[in-house]
């Protein structure tokens, strides 16, 4: 089979939601970028993924500990003691977090620390961070006892409430960052505490929970030990790493401004929208990595990340199509005022590719308790990234005179170094699973290769039919250009799709799969949508 039957149930619960949720997220990506402009945009992506960066350090990978612990114990004892305490953790981070802006506020030194930010917008980014973290808390617990079903329709939900949301604010000429903010914030944070109430129900744990000093010492020993032996490789990492991420952003930030900010983070969250194809697979595979490991089963680790290729060539499909068709994408979504985005976008939908694989790959080590190998390749990729950073980004009005690519140069630097660091972690986990290391490096090469050239081909032939051919087409009160470039990229899209269908019947093993299975596919697919019509 495709997918290992024990999977199979959850993964397709997971990737319906998400492929919903990307559909729901290209309609957000064509519709706020434009309303709230470049600078207003750049802010909210600025906020969202600093914030993100400055809790997930100061809890310092307990949340990524507590899910590891659940995935490989939850079979065959209860949670409470794991949950009551890292609830107690992530509470004390979450007030050090809030102690931080207040101060900083109160100081000035916000400007210094998030230039251009208004002090409102940055409670109302704690805010958003914070149910975030909730509802992420809560989807930890939910794929750790492999209760994924309801989770994902909760999810389903709230991405549905929050694209209506969006559409009744720019409807009601009501939308700006404040009404942006406070909608997730209310939207995402209801979402979470229901998954919590949810949960609770199901008895993945009890009220217990929130007393943790009531259960035997030897049991809150147990898991602090593991915790500590879990963290403990990962605290320079955290430390190091929080420093280069936070001053790739804060530097675009300050030498660019907002704008430029606005250019890379609508290539992000594209980026974002074409991982989402491929990211339901990344919690129940480090669940099933940590649960064989657990049980010293290397056939099926092997098995499971051999698995690893299918979803490569969904995210190499998405990926390319989204690179080669950048232009059409900022006209649609952003119009003219997101002009400078079109390089960054052609580059930074290609971050998926290994991003994907990267999570996968990378899920085999943390799953596997090699935190230490993980915690020295991240911070080799980090250190030899300095130089590569500064060049591409610095004004050439500096003493040491860069490139200033602006919002390009943080695209090339962010995927460059994650080419690098996931072909790194995969040398370690090929030696580790006793397979060919080369055989994985051609595969890469080879499946972008042949998919973008074919995306390539699809995007010169929709270029080849006229403007004059397109426009009496034109709905009234739809300016001609964004008309244009939709149709283009439908078209695109449409023929794209043909010769990527073309390409898994040719060489199946390029999508990851057997001819048997693809058979196999084929045939289960056909006959019960003939049960289906027959009933």
């Amino acid at each position: 089979m495709l997918i290992d039957s024990s999977l199979k149930g959850r993964f397709v619960s997971k990737l319906t939601s998400n492929v919903m949720s990307a559909l729901l997220g290209i309609i957000t990506v064509a519709l706020v970028p434009r309303t709230l402009g470049p600078a207003d945009y750049g802010r909210f992506e600025f906020l969202a993924a600093n914030f993100k960066l400055i809790l997930d350090s100061i809890t310092c990978h307990a949340p990524s500990a507590f899910f590891n612990w659940i995935s490989r114990k939850a079979h065959k004892e209860d949670a409470d003691v794991s949950v009551g305490v890292t609830l107690y953790l992530v509470t004390g981070s979450v007030l050090f977090f809030c102690l931080l802006i207040a101060v900083a506020t109160m100081t000035g030194f916000h400007v210094v620390l998030w230039p251009d930010i208004a002090p409102l917008y940055l409670w109302e980014g704690f805010g958003l961070t914070l149910a975030v973290f909730l509802f992420q808390m809560c989807t930890y617990m939910a794929d750790g006892k492999a209760l994924t079903g309801v989770l994902e329709k909760l999810r389903l939900v709230q991405n549905l409430a929050k694209t209506g949301a969006y559409l009744l604010l720019i409807w009601a000429s009501l939308m700006n960052l404040h009404t942006f903010f406070f909608s997730q914030i209310v939207i995402t944070g209801a979402v979470a505490l229901i998954m919590a109430g949810w949960l609770y129900r199901r008895r993945a744990f009890t009220s217990a929970a929130l007393m943790p000093w009531h259960f035997p010492k030897d049991e809150i020993k147990r898991y602090l030990s593991f915790l500590k032996a879990f963290v403990r490789p990962l605290v320079i990492l955290v430390v190091v790493g929080f420093l280069f991420s936070y001053f790739d952003r804060w530097f675009l930030q300050l030498i660019g401004g907002a704008a430029q900010y606005g250019y890379f983070g609508l290539s992000d969250r594209l980026g974002a929208v074409a991982f989402l194809f491929t990211s339901a697979m990344t919690p129940l595979l480090t669940r099933e990595f940590a649960f064989a490991f657990e049980e010293m089963d290397k056939a099926r680790l092997r098995s499971l990340f051999e698995r690893i290729r299918v979803f490569l060539f969904i995210a190499v499909v998405t990926s390319c199509f989204l690179s080669m068709n950048s232009a059409s994408l900022v006209e649609v979504i952003g119009g003219k005022k997101f002009i400078g985005a079109v390089i960054p976008i052609t580059i930074m939908t290609l971050y998926p590719i290994h991003q994907t694989f990267g999570q996968l790959s990378g899920a085999l080590l943390i799953a596997t308790g090699q935190t230490g190998l993980y915690s020295k390749i991240s911070l080799f990729c980090m250190v030899a990234s300095i130089p590569f950073t500064y060049l591409l980004m610095a004004p050439t009005t500096y003493l040491i005179p860069g490139l200033a690519l602006g919002a390009t140069g943080l695209a090339i630097k962010m995927v460059v170094v994650n080419i690098v660091g996931t072909n790194i972690q995969l040398y370690y986990n090929t030696k580790f699973l006793g397979i060919s290391f080369p055989k994985w490096i051609f595969l890469q090469v080879k499946t972008v290769g042949i998919v973008y050239g074919a995306a390539a081909v699809a995007c010169f032939l929709s270029l080849r039919l006229p403007d004059s051919f397109i426009q009496p087409f034109s709905f009234v009160r739809i300016d001609p250009a964004v008309f244009t470039a939709a149709i283009r990229l439908g078209l695109s899209g449409l023929l794209y799709l043909l010769f990527v269908f073309a390409l898994v019947v040719a060489a199946p093993g390029l999508a990851g799969v057997g001819r048997d299975e693809l058979k196999q596919i084929v045939r289960q697919t056909f006959w019960k949508r003939r049960s289906n019509e027959q009933g």
